[in-house]
């Protein structure tokens, strides 16, 4: 992958963070399916708050690192002033929707956003945002405050709503604003609520069932779930005593402090001469790699939200809060690809619970309704599992017969079903 020749990404750690991560290189062998403790610590700058805020949130928390970056990000994205961006594709804004994606219970994704939630509010609690029941509600929100940072800890409920079609808006709406579009609605007496610059930011954490059972390939290809930075990391380290460490709390709000308060930011000009030849490099090598087809939608839309973390890196420790135009160079550019190159990665190991349609989702399920008995189950062992009609399973068993992926055999107890 191109992130490993951008720079020595072993050695992006100080020894110091290194410690206190707890990361050792010959832990690290890249055959793990979710993202590593070691690849997203390769990913994280050299400087800058976010660099001190991953420090400051793995002393608190075993979330993967991952979580850390990402959460870090949106929570610093409620603070860019509403007139920073960049020329790209039209105009960029620094907005971020970021999705920790994880194992329920079991890799502390709500944790990791407390952090980061934790901090804005000591530092701009005017900037957390509530969940957005309604798109008109959404609406009125940020006509009040256009800037602002929405943490969702159970993101699955949103994706189960918008699938029975109550909040299919809402993911209209909320496309729309991730572009920074202005938006609007009517009111009673024609009265109009319209908001100019929305700049929403969302941190949410959703569990890989969810993801499997309420989004179809449409979903990610260019629709909602294409807008989303996705993140899905496995909890590695383990603290019996998570007591945390808040000796950076004061010098990280302080920071937001400043950032939320500071009204202007530089415009971003677009790339240095070394920046641009870097991206280039990138950006074919992407748009040429093969990818599984229900996800290919992801070649259009990762440099996109690439440019929105190099922003966001502007902001952190780039030039872009001394007010000046500037140029992204190499050393803003290259951590986001970085970064970038982990979403994809994080894409590409979900795609498998990623499915094309409805039917194939059902007949995943019915197979792994028979995987739950050992591989051999009879019709009301899969009925009771699948919870659902009985002529639907009775029709896909059918089908996984005729296609030979499933057989049937004689039990003690009857006829059965068998995976082959």
């Amino acid at each position: 992958m191109f992130w490993t020749s951008c720079g020595n990404s072993r050695s992006t750690l100080k020894d110091r963070d290194r410690r206190i991560v707890g990361l050792r290189e010959q832990d690290y062998n890249g055959d793990f399916m979710p993202v590593t403790e070691f690849e997203a610590a390769s990913a994280l700058p050299a400087e800058g708050w976010v660099r001190r805020y991953v420090v400051h949130a793995v002393k608190q928390t075993t979330s993967p690192l991952l979580y850390h970056i990402g959460t870090g990000l949106t929570v610093l994205a409620a603070t860019c002033p509403l007139a920073y961006g960049m020329n790209y594709a039209g105009v960029l804004r620094a907005n971020n929707f970021c999705l920790l994606v994880g194992r329920s219970g079991e890799d502390n994704k709500s944790s990791a956003l407390n952090v980061g939630k934790e901090i804005l509010d000591a530092a701009a609690a005017s900037l957390i945002g509530e969940y957005p029941g309604s798109p008109e509600g959404l609406i009125e929100s940020l006509a009040v405050t256009p800037s602002q940072m929405v943490p969702i800890s159970e993101f699955g409920r949103f994706l189960a709503a918008a699938q029975g079609g109550y909040y299919e808006p809402m993911k209209t709406l909320l496309a729309d604003v991730w572009d920074a579009q202005p938006i609007q609605r009517v009111r009673a007496n024609n009265r109009i609520t319209r908001v100019d610059n929305p700049r929403l930011s969302i941190a949410a954490a959703c569990s890989i069932p969810y993801l499997e059972k309420h989004t179809l390939a449409e979903d990610w290809t260019g629709g909602f779930m294409g807008r989303w930075m996705v993140l899905y990391g496995q909890r590695e380290r383990i603290d019996p005593d998570p007591v945390g460490d808040n000796t950076d709390f004061d010098w990280l709000a302080e920071q937001l402090r400043i950032r939320a308060t500071t009204p202007t930011a530089g415009w971003c000009m677009g790339l240095t001469p070394a920046a641009k030849q870097m991206w280039n490099d990138w950006f074919y090598e992407v748009s040429n790699r093969v990818l599984p087809g229900n996800i290919i939608g992801i070649r259009a839309r990762a440099p996109t939200i690439c440019r929105k973390v190099a922003l966001l890196y502007g902001w952190d420790f780039g030039p872009a809060m001394q007010g000046d135009p500037w140029e992204i160079d190499v050393d803003v550019l290259q951590p986001a690809i970085k970064l970038v190159e982990l979403h994809i990665k994080s894409l590409i190991d979900l795609s498998g619970i990623i499915a094309e349609h409805h039917d194939a989702r059902m007949r995943r399920s019915v197979i792994q309704a028979i995987e739950s008995f050992g591989g051999v189950a009879n019709l009301g062992e899969i009925l009771s599992v699948m919870k659902t009609k009985k002529r639907t399973v009775t029709e896909i068993l059918d089908s996984l017969i005729e296609e030979k992926r499933v057989a049937i055999t004689n039990t003690s107890i009857g006829s059965a079903y068998a995976l082959s």
